[in-house]
């Protein structure tokens, strides 16, 4: 096996981030892996799913691992640039997504004064 064909087969042996990150060489903050573990995984998987959808035939392993890379780094920089609420790639984050606030343009406020209101606008007693 070339060494990038064991490496190849390494990947896919992979099972915690730390792994991945090593063994495509990618430098990373273990800080920002604890608390984004999970929605790097993530990202990482949507990313690598999408490789290589239109190519005929198989990629050449050095040619997969360089994509890997990159997808890797992507999806690491995605979360040191933005939060997991963010990206909402989960379906609990998705369902708790807030609502688009209403924006109400200072042309459509009025001011109504009421019949008891003296000239300052309070009321009168």
């Amino acid at each position: 096996m070339t060494t990038s064909a064991s490496q190849l087969a390494e990947f896919r042996r992979c099972s915690t981030a730390e792994q991945y990150f090593e063994l495509l060489d990618v430098d990373y903050d273990p800080r920002v892996v604890a608390v984004n573990r999970l929605h790097i995984l993530r990202y990482f998987a949507d990313e690598i799913a999408t490789l290589h959808g239109d190519a005929a035939g198989s990629p050449e392993p050095e040619e997969l691992l360089r994509d890997y890379r990159a997808a890797l780094i992507r999806a690491y920089d995605a979360f040191t640039t933005a939060t997991a609420l963010d990206h909402r790639l989960f379906k609990v984050l998705k369902d708790r997504a807030p609502e688009p606030t209403a924006f109400v343009p200072m042309s459509a406020i009025t001011i109504e004064h009421s019949a008891a209101a003296g000239p300052d606008g309070k009321e009168q007693s």
